[in-house]
């Protein structure tokens, strides 16, 4: 006899309630990446993970719960944990990847609030060019000089591939896990959704005209800088975010609860 499901499994997380009203708002724009990371077919099923730190706290993050699909994330169905792995509020289901390279960023760099890890199939190619991954049109720039590199490990299970990550990731917003898939962090939720959306962005077109077979016209790097410069005027996620939200709300608004 199959084991009789509990729907409310899938609505919240035994104790996981919100300290006050900036950590709920934490909690829902947290649910709103992995609805909109659905939404745009950027998940992979149960795998893969979006963290936040919890304000007011130095290490403290939350993370979902291992086993839950991204449409299945809300609000109050996030865990939290602490700098050492142990769950603090909610389910003890941990994806150990997920501490080990998440936790990597909240201990190391703390002005990274939100920390995004994706495998995206339509860029995930573009994680084994040698010599990482070229810039060849405009939307590229916006991570011109802002991408690091990390050399794939095997599975992210041993805390002391924590210290490399750090280190590769440094004041970048964006790591590529060689052979592996994508990291891209900020301060707000829009900001590491967006610098993922632009890596995403910035790989697809690199396999796309790679895999042409015609010859590519470089820009030089002063333009590729200038430009860089000029996307200041539009810091990622500052007019985005909002919009994600109005969609994810239509789409389905019970992330919220």
């Amino acid at each position: 006899m199959n084991k009789q499901v509990n729907p409310e499994d899938f609505n919240s997380a035994k104790g996981a309630i919100a300290a006050n009203a900036q950590e709920r708002q934490v909690r829902i724009d947290l649910a709103a990446m992995f609805r909109l990371t659905h939404l745009m077919g950027w998940d992979d099923t149960i795998w893969n993970h979006i963290t936040a730190r919890v304000p007011g706290t130095d290490h403290a993050f939350l993370m979902h719960r291992f086993g839950l699909l991204y449409e299945e994330i809300t609000a109050s169905n996030l865990i939290k944990v602490d700098e050492n792995g142990n769950v603090l509020e909610g389910s003890t289901e941990v994806n150990t990847a997920g501490f080990v390279i998440h936790s990597a960023i909240h201990l190391h760099h703390p002005n990274n609030k939100y920390v995004f890890h994706a495998h995206p199939p339509t860029a995930l190619a573009a994680t084994a060019f040698k010599g990482g991954i070229p810039y060849w049109v405009q939307d590229s720039s916006m991570l011109y000089g802002k991408v690091g590199y990390h050399d794939w490990e095997g599975l992210s299970v041993d805390l002391d591939e924590r210290f490399r990550i750090a280190e590769n990731l440094g004041d970048n917003k964006v790591l590529v896990m060689r052979n592996h898939g994508f990291l891209s962090v900020g301060e707000t939720a829009g900001e590491a959704f967006m610098n993922m959306y632009y890596t995403i962005r910035m790989c697809q077109v690199a396999v796309q005209a790679q895999s042409a077979g015609l010859e590519l016209e470089p820009a030089t790097a002063e333009v590729w800088a200038m430009s860089s410069r000029q996307y200041e005027a539009f810091p990622p996620g500052k007019y985005e975010w909002p919009a994600l939200k109005r969609r994810c709300d239509r789409a389905d608004p019970s992330y919220k609860n």
